[in-house]
């Protein structure tokens, strides 16, 4: 007659392992579906630099690029302030027709045109912005917002600033935009 053998130990640990590794693969794989971006976790230094700045002050429209005296400096500050947000989702808030309108006469608003797409990192849905607003004073102003958008469309959900602090002083020193 044969002798049934017993396991010595009873295997626990193995089919938690197992579990835990299935859930971040499935956590992984929705944020990488939802994102479009297979490196979403990563954080990166991301090139904010404008190829042209747009200044609508009250009706007023100024341009800046690429060999005006304010360019180089506007753009630093904008890369500084833009390079990184403060978000951990899309504030519910869109740039619609209305406030279009509204800026075209009131307030002060910054336009910003990139020659190539802005990547940022997140574990939300950005998207490869290639345009971009910041409301500096009026509709939206005060809260360290920007707005994306491509090819002439603005999508919905703002964006916040880590640090606005090199815009608007910059925005200040240069004289379009005065604090109060």
């Amino acid at each position: 007659m044969t002798e049934l053998k017993h396991p010595r130990q009873i295997r626990i640990v193995e089919p938690f392992i197992f579990f835990a590794l299935a859930i971040v693969v499935i956590i992984y794989a929705i944020n990488a579906l939802n994102t479009q971006d297979w490196l979403w976790f990563a954080s990166r230094n991301v090139d904010a630099t404008p190829d042209r700045i747009v200044i609508w002050d009250h009706g007023e429209q100024i341009v800046l690029q690429p060999g005006h005296e304010d360019f180089d400096e506007m753009a630093t500050a904008v890369h500084e302030s833009l390079h990184r947000f403060s978000n951990t989702n899309l504030i519910n808030l869109g740039f619609g027709e209305d406030t279009l309108t509204y800026y075209e006469d009131d307030g002060i608003l910054l336009e910003l045109y990139y020659n190539n797409p802005v990547i940022y990192r997140a574990s939300f849905r950005v998207g490869h912005p290639t345009q971009m607003l910041i409301p500096i004073e009026g509709r939206h102003a005060g809260h360290d917002y920007f707005f994306r958008g491509s090819e002439g469309t603005w999508w919905f959900g703002a964006m916040r600033m880590a640090d606005p602090e090199p815009l608007y002083s910059t925005l200040n020193k240069l004289g379009y935009w005065q604090t109060s």
